[in-house]
C-alpha cells in the first residue's frame, strides 16, 4: 500500500525521458532510456552555473535543444531530482490504536511531517515565514498487532526553490513532470542493486553527497532513507588545503551528530557529488576516526560512486511508477523518526 508520487499524471511513463539535477554550480540534464527494467543514459549536458538568472536559463535551454536534436525521439518531459539545505526527507514510524483507519492515520502523518520539516527549514534557512511543499509521500509498510504501525517516507522543499526550478524547465521548452527527492533515487538504485546480488542482505549506509556549494548526509538503514540532513560548504581551490578540508570534515561531524536517536551508524560510507573529487577529499574521508567522535562500531568503509550515478538514479522515477501497477516496494525494517499517535489524538 502507497500514494501515488505526486507528479498529476499517471499513462505510462516515456522511455525515453529527461532528467536534470539542479546541483549547486553545475546544472546536469541527462537524456535516459528505460529498457527491460534497467535505466540508461543516451546522453547529457553540465552547464556551469554563471549566477545570473537569465544567462543560466539561456545555457540550460541551449543544452536541452541539442539534447533533443541528437536524440529527437526522447519524450520532452522532465524529471527535476532536489536535494541539499533547500530540501529535507525523512522516515516516520507513526502508531496509533488497531481500530483508526490508515489512511485517516496517514493524512495525520503527513500533515505532522509538513509542520516538522517546514519548521526545520524555516531555522536552517533563516526565513521565518518560509513555506514549504511536499514533494513526495510513499508507505513503505504496515504493521498491525497490538498497535497499528505506518513507516511512511516524505521528502519537501522550499517553495521558492521549486519555484526557481520550475521556471527554468518552463523556459527551456521541456514540460515537468515532477520533482523528486535525489537521495530516495539513489538509495532506492543501490539498494536494489544489493538485493539483486544477495536476497537476504539489506542496504544500510551512509551517502556524503559533496557538492560544489553544499553537503548532504543520508542516512539509510534496511534498504530504506531515514533521513537526510545538509549543510553550504563552498568547494574551491585555495592556499591552505589542509586546513580547508579539516574545517569542512568539522562541519560534516557536526552534521552527524545532529542525526538524533541512532545508537550504531552503518558501517559503510558512499561518497558521491561533483566535488567528492576535489584534492585530497577521498583521503581525509578514509583517515579521519569516525569511530572517535560517533557512534560507529568500526572504521566505516568508503565506496567512491561515479559522479553521474546520483544524477542519472532519478531514472528510478519511471521504474518505480512502473512498479506501483505490479511489484510492491521492499519493506523497511528499521524505524526513522517516531511519533506516537493514540486513538482520537490530534
Amino acid at each position: 500500500m502507497k500514494f501515488s508520487l505526486p507528479f498529476g499524471k499517471k499513462e505510462e511513463f516515456p522511455d525515453q525521458f529527461f532528467v536534470l539535477d539542479p546541483g549547486g554550480k553545475d546544472l546536469k540534464v541527462f537524456v535516459l532510456n528505460r529498457a527491460d527494467g534497467n535505466i540508461a543514459p543516451l546522453g547529457s549536458r553540465k552547464i556551469g552555473r554563471v549566477g545570473v538568472p537569465e544567462d543560466d536559463a539561456f545555457n540550460f535551454n541551449e543544452a536541452v535543444g541539442q539534447l533533443r536534436q541528437d536524440f529527437p525521439d526522447a519524450d520532452p518531459l522532465l524529471v527535476v531530482g532536489v536535494s541539499g539545505p533547500y530540501t529535507l526527507a525523512f522516515t516516520t514510524v507513526v502508531r496509533s490504536s488497531t481500530s483508526r483507519d490508515v489512511q485517516d492515520l496517514v493524512s495525520h502523518a503527513r500533515q505532522e511531517a509538513q509542520r516538522s520539516a517546514e519548521e526545520e527549514l524555516r531555522i536552517g534557512l533563516g526565513e521565518p515565514r518560509l513555506k514549504v511543499s511536499e514533494v513526495e509521500a510513499e508507505i513503505l509498510e504496515v504493521k498491525e498487532a497490538d498497535k497499528l504501525e505506518v513507516f511512511l517516507f516524505t521528502s519537501f522543499a522550499s517553495e521558492p526553490y521549486l519555484m526557481e526550478l520550475s521556471q527554468l524547465v518552463k523556459s527551456s521548452g521541456l514540460k515537468l513532470w515532477g520533482f523528486s527527492s535525489l537521495p530516495f533515487n539513489l538509495v532506492t538504485e543501490l539498494s536494489l542493486a544489493l538485493s539483486s546480488s544477495d536476497t537476504e542482505e539489506e542496504l544500510n549506509a551512509l551517502i556524503f553527497d559533496v557538492g560544489g556549494s553544499k553537503t548532504e548526509i543520508s542516512l539509510i538503514f534496511g534498504g530504506e532513507l531515514m533521513e537526510t540532513k545538509s549543510f553550504w560548504w563552498d568547494f574551491k581551490e585555495n592556499g591552505n588545503p589542509t586546513a580547508f578540508l579539516d574545517l569542512w570534515l568539522e562541519a560534516l561531524s557536526t552534521a552527524l551528530s545532529s542525526f538524533e536517536g541512532v545508537e550504531t551508524f552503518p558501517p559503510k560510507i558512499y561518497l558521491t557529488g561533483g566535488a567528492a573529487v576535489f584534492p585530497g577529499l577521498a583521503e581525509v574521508v578514509t583517515s579521519y576516526p569516525w569511530s572517535r567522535d560517533h557512534h560507529f562500531e568500526i572504521a566505516p568503509d568508503i565506496v567512491p560512486l561515479e559522479e553521474e550515478r546520483l544524477s542519472t538514479s532519478l531514472g528510478q522515477v519511471a521504474l518505480r511508477l512502473r512498479r506501483e501497477t505490479g511489484k510492491p516496494e521492499p519493506d523497511s525494517e528499521e524505524p526513522g523518526k517516531e511519533t506516537d499517535l493514540e486513538e482520537g489524538e490530534k
